[in-house]
Order: C-alpha cells, then structure tokens, then sequence
C-alpha cells in the first residue's frame, strides 16, 4: 500500500527526523514508505464487502431507495481490485521494486511511492506487510473518463486492525485501461468524517463542478500552508480540526523551534513551476463535497549566525534522500515535498465551522 499503514504519529516536520516506532506497531519505515499487503484473500474482502456499510465504518449509505443506472464499478469487481492491488504491493515491496509503483498507482500516489522506496533501500529497511480488511466501497455516477471509485477501508497490520479508516481512490483513465491507485490517505480523526452521499449500492452522485462549495478545492493547499505559518485567508475559512491545528500546524511550529535552536532558517514555498495533481470530489449529504487534493512544497534550510550548517540526521528520510543514510551536513539543503489531504468543504449555504483538513501526509521526495 503506498504511503504510511496507520496514522503518522510524527507530525509532519519540515527538518530531518529520525525514524521513530509508532504505538502497538512493529518497526515501521519512514512516512512515505508505503505498506503493502502480503494478508490480504479474496475471501476476506469479499466478506468485508458483504458488510458494507455496517459495523464500525464512517458513514453508511442511505437506505434502499429508487436507483438510477447502476455504479460504473460493482462490489465485486471493486473487492477484486483491491485484492489484486494489495497482492501486487506485497511483489513491489518485497523487491524493493520502484519501476513496479507505475504498474499499479498514479501521481500523487506513485510520486510519494517510489520516494519511499528509494528510502527502504538506502536504509536497507525491510517494509513491513499489511493487509485491508472490512472494505466498503463509494462509486460515484460518472460518464465518460476518467472513471473513480473509493475503498473505505481498515488496516490488519501484526494482528490488530486500526481503528480508523484509510480511503483509497481508484482511478480508470480511459476505456479498458488498468485500475490504478491515486491517493491513500490514513484519516486520523474519525469524529470528523462527514457523511457521503451513497444509495444502498454504494452508488454516488457525480460531481460536476465546484459551484456552492464554502472554497474552491484548488485554494486549499496553499491554504494549508498559510495557515501553520500564522497566515489566514479570509477566502478558505478553515475549521480548527485536529489534523490541521496538532498535526500540521503542530509540526510545522515545532521544527521551525528546533531548525533556529540549530542555527538555522527555513523558508516553504510553492513552486510555480510545480507539478498539478488531479483533484478529485465525493458529495456529502450535506450538500458539499470530500475532496482529495494535493501539492508539492518547497523547503529551503539556510544556516545562519555562523553555525557550521544544516544537519540531515542519521536515519532520517531526508539523510536517506540525499544519499547519505548515516547523515550529513550542508550550508544548504533544498527538499521538495509532496502534501496530500482529504478534507470535507461544506456548502457556502450552511458553512459551519469551515473548511475541515480530515487527513494530511507530508512525503519528502528529494533533497538537493
């Protein structure tokens, strides 16, 4: 599975940290290396997949009502292809295996796959097998390509299932192309999952435009941004969750602290010139939408006041990245990143509380 198995207890961080055990799990890789199923049977899913929208999931559809034409994807042929994608993972993990990440998995999610793996192994890490269990799925009415469905689903990693929920978005481009993965996020506030919009048959209505959405999903990356470096955009409100005020704001605070306890500065930006990742949109019942965005960030770290440079520390993602796993030191270092979210955007007609950020993951790619 590309991307990290449970929740990222590390707060994003934007300097080097070194890799750390998460509660009740066995050692993990780095965030963005990503977990990928060796337990996973069809029996499994299929039994998961029975059960959709019962049990312990975060929204459950609408009773049985009149349908209009069935979903472009049913549960059966989606429990196959999480199958068979979870088997693949297992194959590309097991080899280590970056070329393999194409095969099954679309930018963002392959950009953040393959830094992972080229992590794993300069660190010689070996990436611990996952498996999903209890999926549910979502599939949305859509005509013509690309086509999206989403699995819902709970991790069994070292016998114990995660409590909350990873949403993985499948993506068909064109007629009779392979089903591949495109974003993975691992939700870290179940109490702020908002109800979609889904018959009986996991069928959902398309989202055709933004129109009436609180913010235009476009803004919220840099939004994002802004936001954990004290800025505000009067045109994104954005709700106090968790995820945005601990996890990201958090962590952002807290490694700008340590980098000028260092001696050194650090700026992010998002290039211009960055690359553009597909947006994607789930109605919620309330009228707006489930968004999965992302964008690539910028870090530059500066030594100053005479300090004798920036340190990557030993065992670090960003030490691994930049070819020297045991650490390294420079006057400079620049690191790209790649930041993923999921995040509810309510109907202007009903705000609420703004804007909420469900899920974040902060994947460095390179170092220079």
């Amino acid at each position: 599975m590309p991307g990290p198995a449970a929740p990222d207890e590390r707060t994003p961080r934007p300097f080097p940290a070194r890799v750390t055990s998460t509660p009740g799990r066995a050692r993990r890789a780095t965030s963005g290396v990503r977990r990928r199923s060796a337990m996973l049977v069809a029996a499994l899913l299929l039994a998961g997949a029975a059960l959709a929208g019962c049990g312990d999931t975060p929204a459950d559809p609408k009773p049985a009502k009149p349908q209009g034409a069935p979903p472009p994807v049913g549960v059966e042929q989606a429990a196959r292809l999480l199958q068979e994608y979870a088997a693949a993972n297992t194959r590309i993990n097991a080899s280590l295996d970056s070329a393999g990440v194409d095969t099954i998995e679309l930018p963002p999610a392959s950009t953040g796959s393959k830094a992972g793996l080229q992590v794993a192994k300069t660190q010689a890490i070996v990436v611990p097998t996952t498996g999903y269990v209890h999926p549910r799925f979502v599939f949305p009415r859509l005509t013509g390509h690309p086509k999206f469905f989403v699995a819902i689903t709970q991790l069994l990693q070292s016998d114990t299932v995660s409590p909350s929920p990873k949403y993985l978005l499948f993506v068909q481009d064109r007629e009779d192309a392979p089903w591949k993965v495109a974003y993975y996020p691992f939700v870290t506030d179940r109490s702020e999952i908002p109800e979609l919009e889904q018959d009986a048959a996991g069928g959902a209505p398309a989202v055709t435009d933004t129109a009436g959405l609180l913010a235009d999903p476009a803004t919220l990356g840099r939004a994002y941004q802004d936001y954990a470096q004290g800025k505000r955009d009067p045109k994104v409100p954005l709700s106090p969750t968790r995820t945005l005020t601990g996890q990201l704001t958090g962590g952002w605070t807290a490694g700008v602290q340590a980098l000028r306890a260092k001696g050194c500065l650090i700026e992010r930006t998002i290039p211009a010139d960055g690359p553009r990742y597909p947006t994607f949109l789930l109605r919620t019942r309330d009228g707006g939408v489930l968004a999965f965005t992302a964008v690539q960030v910028r870090d530059t770290m500066t030594a100053s006041g005479g300090k004798d440079g920036v340190p990557l520390d030993a065992g670090s993602r960003e030490a691994a990245l930049a070819g020297s796993p045991e650490g390294a030191r420079a006057p400079q270092y620049v690191i790209d990143r790649l930041v993923v979210s999921l995040s509810h955007i309510p109907p202007a007609a009903a705000p609420g509380t703004g804007v909420q950020l469900i899920a974040y993951g902060d994947y460095a790619l390179s170092v220079t």
